[in-house]
């Protein structure tokens, strides 16, 4: 009798061990494609934060070294985001992220450089400078998004 309790407690047990793993793979695509969306949008958000307090002069300067650092944070999940393959369904990603993972992953750390440009810059305030380094981030955007991101025309989002 007890080795048949030592038998169920060890599948018991087993059975746990290999449910973190087997939750790992039941993910879909869908919560992957949810996910970056997420970190993008996150990217876009500060960006265009960023953007407001410049354009309008808005008397925030002093909060673009923190939007600035959240680019620079979100800038380093940008890689690891992409590595689950899923260019079907609600994303805009193109299946030459995949396919050309190199290039995606050089484009990446241009990113993460040129973030972390711009948060060193934004502690500053000189806002001169700030200017200079939002645009040389904004290229590293459109550079990846050109390569790797479907056409305004070609969005999920037109296809409602």
């Amino acid at each position: 009798m007890s080795s048949m309790r030592l038998t169920i407690a060890l599948t018991v047990l087993g059975a746990f061990c290999l449910l973190p793993f087997a939750s790992a793979f039941a993910q879909s695509d869908d919560a992957y494609i949810k996910y970056r969306q997420k970190v993008m949008q996150s990217q876009g958000a500060n960006m265009g934060a960023i953007g407001d307090i410049l354009k309008e002069k808005l008397p925030l300067a002093g909060n673009i070294a923190e939007h600035a650092a959240s680019i620079h944070e979100t800038a380093l999940l940008i890689a690891s985001a992409f590595k689950h393959q899923s260019a079907e369904g609600m994303t805009d990603a193109k299946p030459d992220v995949w396919k050309d993972s190199k290039g995606f992953e050089e484009k990446a750390e241009a990113l993460k450089k040129a973030s972390a440009n711009l948060a060193s810059v934004a502690k500053g305030g000189d806002m001169a400078a700030i200017g200079d380094a939002v645009k040389a981030m904004g290229k590293t955007c459109g550079d990846c998004h050109k390569d790797y991101r479907k056409a305004k025309e070609e969005s999920y989002k037109n296809k409602k």
